[in-house]
């Protein structure tokens, strides 16, 4: 009997275990909205003035499939010198690959089609991009690695 129980206990033990890992390495929802997080970014560093890109002909423009996403927020430059883009997408559960690997294509479009200043150059190359549970980004900026450090503490800040 008390060899049953124990039998018992370590299944028990294994079966808690593994639901408790299965979100470590499995696909994970922030809870902040891409509008808020999109609001960190820009807030973290020093960003020309921007515009909201909100319509789909734009974003599909951008080369971003919306049948990948949940919702999304996406802000570019106005009238600068510089180039400057924040794109922030939750991705629907299995989509990640592809929405990352479109921001690529974006960061790719940003270097060889968007930059012609030495600042232009120098914010297009310093562009990140990166995912962290159901957000994809893009950060287009001088300072992208500081603004993708404070993205990343808001989306795991929960």
């Amino acid at each position: 009997m008390k060899k049953a129980a124990l039998i018992m206990a370590v299944v028990f033990l294994l079966l808690f275990v593994s639901s408790c890992s299965a979100g470590a390495g499995g696909w994970e929802a922030t809870d902040k909205t891409a509008a808020e997080l999109l609001e960190t970014v820009v807030n973290s560093v020093d960003f020309p003035l921007t515009v909201d890109v909100a319509d789909e002909k734009s974003i599909k423009e951008m080369g971003i499939d919306l049948s990948l996403i949940d919702e999304y927020a996406v802000v570019r430059q106005m009238l600068s010198v510089d180039v400057a883009e924040v794109i922030i997408l939750k991705v629907k559960k299995g989509e990640e690959d592809k929405a990352e690997e479109q921001l690529k294509n974006r960061r790719e479009a940003l270097i060889n089609y968007y930059a012609y200043y030495p600042e232009q150059v120098g914010s297009a190359n310093a562009t990140v991009v990166g995912r962290e549970k159901d957000v994809a980004y893009l950060i287009c900026h001088i300072d992208a690695e500081t603004a993708e450090a404070e993205l990343l503490k808001e989306i795991n800040s929960e």
